[in-house]
């Protein structure tokens, strides 16, 4: 990816290599991102950006609707299950989340065309800003 917002967070986002992996390697139909979303307790967005101050959570849906509206007709992604995750049962409980969201995609490679679109990388902006931390894992559907 060459754009990057001004609170681009290295963390958050694919290396190079995830990306070339999964266009290299993967299924060939359908595949499911599991993402697991850590939110900041108040948004980070860039000194001078045009956005209201608001929560991490706040500003991940200003993302995720970004993410529907504007990609929607590139990526075909489906919002499967979305929901609030209330405490670790099995696991590391330091690691707490605060939301899961299961989005289905036709293909990989409707996925690597959202990421490449002007208009999602323009939505970054707020993924970065709502973002403590995130797990994305891909799943076969």
């Amino acid at each position: 990816m060459t754009f990057r917002p001004a609170n681009f967070d290295p963390s958050i986002d694919p290396t190079a290599d995830q990306v070339r992996a999964l266009r290299d390697a993967g299924p060939d139909g359908p595949v499911v991102m599991l993402n697991l979303l850590k939110f900041r307790e108040q948004a980070n967005y860039p000194a001078g950006s045009p956005h209201a101050p608001c929560s991490g959570a706040e500003a991940y849906r200003r993302y995720q609707t970004a993410f529907v509206e504007s990609v929607g007709d590139v990526s075909h992604a489906v919002v499967v299950w979305e929901g609030k995750i209330d405490r670790p049962f099995i696991g590391d409980a330091s690691q707490d989340w605060d939301k899961c969201l299961l989005v289905r995609y036709p293909s990989r490679q409707h996925f690597l065309a959202m990421m490449a679109n002007a208009a999602y990388r323009e939505a970054l902006v707020h993924r970065y800003a709502g973002l403590e931390r995130t797990i994305l894992l891909q799943m076969q559907d």
